[in-house]
């Protein structure tokens, strides 16, 4: 059973790498489009994930204007201890890598998202 939950669990995301950063592919879409992260190893202490250019084109669709609607998002993605980019609309979440995991951070953002994407127009 073990190992039929942990192959379940594999397809849920996958991993590949680009650069100096890797591509964590959630299998999550927002009509048709991946919403995938970016995750960067800033030094020997703190990470950064951050959504896709298709999320900023999904809230400039749904908002009108992720700019107006920054306030709302801000506070909604506060929830999840997710922040704002309202200069690149996209989602972050900076981490020390000791006081919490990968795979907590991506579920902070998929929850961040899920929330944040049902906003409608700013």
């Amino acid at each position: 059973m073990l190992r039929e939950i942990s192959k379940q669990l594999d397809t849920m995301y996958s991993v590949s790498e680009s650069c100096s950063e890797l591509c964590i592919r959630t299998h999550m879409s927002l009509d048709g489009n991946s919403m995938n992260f970016r995750f960067v190893q800033i030094d020997d202490k703190f990470s950064r994930i951050s959504t896709t250019p298709n999320f900023s084109e999904w809230m400039a669709c749904c908002t009108g204007s992720w700019k107006k609607a920054a306030p709302d998002i801000e506070k909604l993605a506060k929830l999840y201890g997710v922040e704002w980019d309202n200069e690149n609309g996209a989602l972050f979440l900076q981490f020390r890598r000791n006081e919490m995991s990968a795979a907590q951070a991506v579920m902070r953002m998929q929850q961040a998202i899920a929330v944040v994407c049902q906003l409608g127009p700013a």
